[in-house]
């Protein structure tokens, strides 16, 4: 007997497809989707049945001597549906097959073994909120969707939803009624969050009400936990699988739900290959097994709200927060006008009227900046330099430590020391320049002494225990303002912070980047949407040397449809998605022309397909861990595009993404 086999590695040429054959013994047992290992070179790696040809067929080279497959790894095996899947991923994303089909494979472990304390000790599960009128109006439409596809699957394919409501509208609660009536049609829900670490209460909510129906798939678990995921959810002997993007790679024929939380975070972006998107490769996964997709969030991708406009996404709107609470008022402070009062400080003066206010009543506060470290430059005040990494050719931030103050690349981790005089002129006219969450925390606790002040950034949350329990001391009232980066912008709700400072909403607003200003919009609604989710209303202060800027402006009054009305002009105009699809080539190289001139030849053969391309040129980041980098940007309408996989298979050493989040 022989096999097509696809193995799980990366293959430069042909189809990704090898024929082997089939022992005596293991002939019963083989099907399409086996997973089976299989020497590959001088390796012994596994790979997936991708066809069992007939007794009749004989292979092209009849003096080529095939392998034998040597054993079948596990007992379930990779369904038609997604080896289907993992083809179009290889198309899509512009990757081998091999790479695609890995995304589904389950760890690679010798002994799996059941894991006696790896699933959560929880109660008895508790019941289901009632919902308001505008959630059931959604849950109704969504559920009528699920019995449909249940009675007659073939007959109607329904469309994927979005449902846009601010933050603190309630969609978590409709998740849970469409999870139930999933469960109990005898389907299985899959949620993507962006991150665990950052969506405790969602997670909580869903192990309250389903207990232990419900797996957790994030990548702080060993392999063995993985493994026991993998199964548990596959199989089908856990109901709901809950993760960032790699819970959506768990093969399951019987998915009926697939729930995306903030569909608009980055993280659900690959950023190795396959460099894939958790939401497009969800909305083809609905797609290969007649599941029902939801997305949800407070700021849609402009792309995902640009299809709901025209008919491809179920539009489902929730216009107010649950339970009739209010957004927060929302206030501007143009930064220029302190600058003319003379208060040099980060903090205004309104927002430290603000401060001192919340701490009378014994509120709370979150003030947010997206910045890490003390200081974002050091330059010498006579000749002008700039201490730069030496890998990477960009500012290296200050610190403060411990044991001592120190520099940092936040690129590559390279630290330096803080230099005493400048190793150009040497000079000791030594400025530090910018405003880190550091510097805040030390100007907080200058203007409030008495305040519990803390702060919380990468540094300080490092894993899930870190920020579980901050996120308990925070709620518990363990501290008055809370300083922070855009780790607070997402997932918690805290009942006693009544006041969100921003305290430079323009840091990354004039990047070069055609996405700046939603991110920027984006983050703003975001923090602005931690105040006031109780019975307390909130307030947010906005500080900005740019108040008339689109992505200021519009978030400060909530208006998301304003700044997608005034975006989607400017994309459209420019071809930029969803206009056009956007594919990032980048070059990459220790020596400097050998990268340039790689790019350049990508550049010529563009030129002769008469594709439209910007560039080629030096990345933003021209230099990062000794390694320079050159781009180009591709706009196509359609993908698959038959001249750009051409391209692909002629350019492939260099770095094909598609649909690219990171330009810079």
């Amino acid at each position: 007997m022989i096999v097509d086999i696809i193995p799980e590695t990366k293959t430069v040429n042909g189809s990704g497809v090898f024929n082997y054959k089939v022992p005596e013994e293991l002939i019963d047992d083989i099907k399409t989707g086996s997973i089976v290992m299989m020497p590959f070179g001088k390796r012994r790696i596994r790979g997936v049945v991708a066809k069992v040809q007939s007794s009749r067929f004989k292979v092209q080279n009849e003096n080529l001597k095939l392998k034998n497959i040597e054993k079948i790894q596990e007992k379930f095996r990779i369904s038609e549906s997604y080896i289907e899947i993992a083809k179009w991923i290889s198309e899509y994303y512009l990757c081998s097959l091999g790479e695609a089909i890995s995304l589904f494979l389950p760890p690679d472990i010798r002994n799996p073994r059941k894991l006696k304390t790896f699933c959560c000790k929880l109660s008895a599960s508790k019941k289901l909120n009632p919902l308001t009128t505008d959630q059931k109006i959604i849950f109704e439409k969504l559920a009528e969707n699920l019995q449909t596809k249940k009675k007659k699957p073939a007959c109607r394919q329904a469309r994927p939803a979005l449902i846009y409501g601010v933050t603190g509208s309630g969609k978590t609660e409709i998740y849970l009624h469409l999870a139930k009536k999933t469960i109990e049609m005898g389907k299985s829900v899959i949620l993507l969050v962006p991150e665990i670490v950052l969506t405790p209460q969602n997670i909580e909510r869903f192990e309250e009400i389903f207990s232990q129906e419900v797996v957790l798939m994030h990548s702080g678990l060993s392999k063995s936990e993985k493994y026991y995921c993998y199964r548990s959810f596959s199989s089908g002997k856990k109901k709901i699988i809950v993760g960032p993007r790699s819970a959506l790679l768990v093969p399951n024929e019987n998915i009926g739900l697939i729930i995306i939380d903030e569909e608009q975070e980055e993280s659900y972006k690959q950023e190795q290959n396959p460099r894939y998107d958790a939401v497009t490769l969800a909305e083809k996964i609905a797609e290969k097994v007649d599941a029902q997709l939801v997305t949800g969030t407070a700021t849609p991708r402009i792309e995902t709200f640009y299809k709901a406009k025209n008919g491809q996404y179920d539009l489902l709107t929730l216009s107010g927060r649950y339970n009739l609470l209010t957004l927060p008022a929302t206030e501007v402070v143009d930064l220029r006008d302190e600058i003319k009062r003379e208060n040099y400080s980060p903090i205004s003066e309104r927002l430290q009227l603000g401060l001192a206010d919340v701490l009378k009543k014994k509120e709370q506060a979150l003030l947010f900046l997206n910045r890490r470290g003390m200081s974002t430059f050091i330059s010498c005040r006579d000749c002008g330099f700039v201490l730069n990494c030496d890998c990477c050719e960009i500012p290296m931030i200050y610190h403060l430590g411990q044991t001592g103050n120190y520099l940092v690349c936040h690129h590559c981790e390279k630290k330096g020391t803080v230099p005493l005089k400048c190793p150009k002129c040497g000079s000791f006219r030594i400025k530090y320049f910018g405003s880190g969450v550091e510097k805040i925390e030390l100007e907080i606790a200058r203007l409030f002494p008495k305040a519990r002040i803390k702060r919380v950034d990468a540094k300080v949350l490092k894993n899930h225990s870190d920020y579980k329990k901050f996120y308990q001391d925070f709620k518990n009232r363990k501290f008055d303002i809370v300083i922070g980066t855009q780790i607070l912008a997402k997932g918690f709700d805290i009942p006693g912070v009544s006041l969100v400072g921003i305290v430079s909403a323009d840091v990354g607003l004039h990047m070069p980047y055609f996405r700046a200003a939603e991110k920027i919009f984006r983050l703003i609604t975001q923090v602005s949407g931690r105040s006031g989710r109780r019975a307390k209303p909130g307030q947010t202060i906005i500080q900005t040397y740019w108040p008339n800027s689109s992505a200021i402006k519009f978030a400060a009054k909530h208006d998301f449809v304003g700044f997608y009305n005034e975006e989607i002009k400017k994309r459209l105009s420019k071809n930029y998605p969803p206009k056009a699809h956007v594919i990032r080539v980048l070059s990459e190289h220790r020596i400097q022309s050998t990268a340039r001139e790689h790019i350049e030849k990508l550049a010529s053969e563009l030129t002769k397909h008469h594709l439209d391309f910007i560039g080629p040129g030096a990345c933003f980041f021209q230099r990062l861990n000794n390694r320079y980098r050159y781009q180009i940007i591709i706009k196509v309408k359609e993908i698959p595009d038959k001249n750009i996989s051409l391209l692909f298979s002629q350019f492939s050493s260099l770095v094909w993404d598609v649909d690219a989040l990171n330009l810079l």
